[in-house]
């Protein structure tokens, strides 16, 4: 017998450290998310008591995080992104009207295409009334998927190529004007910032330490009731590492060896690069009514919830808490809806 037949979730603290505020609370909403939809949900009261305080201080910590990142992410970039926004929706919307309508008087072929569609669109949970940051990512994950060349003949089916391009050019304008926010607002955060992260990094460490633990505790005949969650967290990891974190790799001002403008983030050597998570600000101008924390556990994951799930998910997305089941492998999300 050895370790590794126990799942465990991949060690990615040292990552998270070096992260943006957009990109640093992006990955954590999306953790929270997993948690929520993949252990709480399904196992109701089985929860180990140890286990579910450690998810609730947890998430708890996400809000407050949530919170202080709102109170400072105010910029004029805000009404930009607002009207982009909107061009945004009344396109998602026109395409999935167009989708349901061709899954009932379509062709054969168009209605089959339409309900993998659908399908595929519900894996990702793309609300219309979620903050900028949430949304663009589950978006942006969604597009991602949908130019593969296994979509791009059905799309074309359906006649939606043209529209589907005008909802990625939009998308990538919304993340564009975002990172440009978060980099004008990089060197003003407050210290509460960085006490806020540093109480989500330590609620973060204990949520993982026990849910670990559990998983070896609990294993039996192979596996574990933790196995399915592990294994899509990890899942999460991989995406953000690759498509999400990566970006602040080639960032302006992501410079990697210099001491970082950010006051909140001594150790961020300078990553405080415009995140394509953008949050929205603090004086709600910047969110969308009604916004709501992603499911990334389920969907954004998105769905592939980047949260979603299914096999092979995608986070969630992000989610913010910018989703679970089984689905497309995530597009790049990047915690975009709002702010960076």
């Amino acid at each position: 017998m050895t370790f590794k037949i126990f799942k465990q979730i991949n060690a990615f603290m040292r990552l998270i450290l070096n992260q943006s505020n957009t990109r640093h609370l992006s990955w954590m909403k999306q953790f929270a998310g997993r948690l929520q939809s993949e252990i709480v949900t399904p196992m109701g009261a089985s929860v180990p008591p140890l286990l579910s305080q450690a998810i609730a201080e947890h998430a708890a910590a996400v809000t407050h995080e949530d919170a202080c990142y709102l109170i400072i992410t105010k910029s004029e970039y805000t009404t930009e992104i607002a009207g982009l926004d909107k061009q945004r929706d009344t396109k998602w919307v026109g395409v999935k009207s167009m989708a349901d309508a061709l899954s009932r008087i379509g062709t054969p072929e168009q209605q089959q295409i339409a309900a993998q569609f659908m399908d595929l669109s519900a894996h990702y949970k793309i609300d219309i009334s979620e903050r900028y940051d949430d949304q663009t990512t589950k978006m942006d994950q969604l597009l991602q998927v949908l130019k593969t060349s296994e979509w791009t003949p059905r799309l074309a089916a359906l006649g939606l190529t043209a529209t589907i391009a005008e909802l990625e050019s939009i998308n990538q304008q919304m993340k564009h004007l975002i990172e440009q926010r978060n980099n004008e607002l990089a060197t003003i955060t407050p210290q509460a910032m960085l006490l806020a992260r540093q109480a989500t990094d330590e609620a973060y460490q204990l949520a993982v330490g026990v849910l670990n633990a559990f998983a070896i505790t609990q294993w039996t005949n192979g596996a574990s009731p933790y196995d399915t969650a592990i294994a899509r967290i990890n899942q999460d990891q991989d995406y953000y590492e690759k498509n999400v974190f990566a970006q602040a790799k080639g960032g302006a001002s992501s410079g990697s060896g210099s001491a970082s403008t950010d006051p909140s983030q001594p150790g961020d050597s300078g990553q405080q690069s415009g995140d394509n998570s953008g949050q929205q600000g603090g004086d709600n101008s910047g969110q969308q009514p009604g916004g709501s924390t992603p499911d990334p556990g389920t969907g954004g994951g998105s769905t592939p919830d980047p949260g979603t799930g299914g096999g092979t998910d995608t986070p969630v997305t992000p989610d913010p808490g910018t989703g679970g089941g089984g689905g497309t492998p995530p597009g790049p999300a990047d915690p975009t809806n709002s702010e960076d």
